[in-house]
């Protein structure tokens, strides 16, 4: 009996462990498939598969939900003047203090380049703004120091709102690209700013690089 019990005992534990390794292999490939590998934040396409989700969960509980896009001023200038090293410590520090401005429910994203952006699901558009401000904010008054030059970062920031009502957007396309539309404005009124994308904005505001 005794033998039996022993192969039993390591038959079980040779499943378990298999079970443990498995796990977290698929941990792991799960993060090489969401999360950027630099900032840490959600990617691209975890990105757009979530705000697909959301959107439709707004519809159905009707529910406010709100986006956020925040893109690095003059971040070409990092690179440029101390390097790609540079610009990535500044990305690292800018999403860190995104994250940490944030709730846990709140997802925040790498976009691309030094785009980042925020969904915020169930919040209204004052609640959206004040988060946008806080960011904007944080970042204007920390003192991004790197290997002993010490530099100012500002943001632009781009606010849209999915509501039923108001603003029932027919896809998360539209309503990225109105968020891309208040950042523009953000942008060409002097940067360092946060704007909503209004009914004018949607209508007249024309996106150029």
């Amino acid at each position: 009996a005794i033998p039996i019990l022993a192969i039993v005992i390591v038959f079980a534990l040779s499943y378990i462990a298999k079970y443990i390794i498995k796990s977290k292999d698929f941990e792991y490939q799960y993060q090489l498939a969401t999360i950027d590998g630099l900032t840490e934040l959600y990617n691209h396409r975890y990105f757009q598969d979530t705000l697909r989700n959301q959107i439709e969960i707004s519809k159905r509980y009707n529910q406010d939900f709100s986006l956020i896009i925040i893109d690095v001023d003059f971040f070409k200038k990092f690179n440029d003047t101390w390097g790609h090293a540079c610009g990535d410590f500044v990305l690292k520090t800018v999403a860190k203090i995104i994250k940490d401005s944030t709730r846990e429910q709140d997802i925040a994203s790498r976009y691309g380049g030094e785009e980042f952006t925020l969904m915020l699901p169930n919040t209204s558009k004052e609640d959206a703004l004040a988060v946008a401000e806080r960011i904007r904010s944080e970042i204007e008054k920390t003192d991004f120091c790197y290997e002993g030059q010490h530099m100012k970062v500002t943001i632009s920031i781009g606010c849209s709102l999915y509501d039923s009502k108001e603003n029932p957007v027919s896809s998360p396309k539209e309503l990225v690209e109105q968020a891309d539309k208040a950042l523009y404005v953000s942008k060409r009124n002097g940067r360092n700013r946060v704007s909503f994308a209004t009914k004018e904005i949607i209508s007249n505001t024309e996106v150029t690089n």
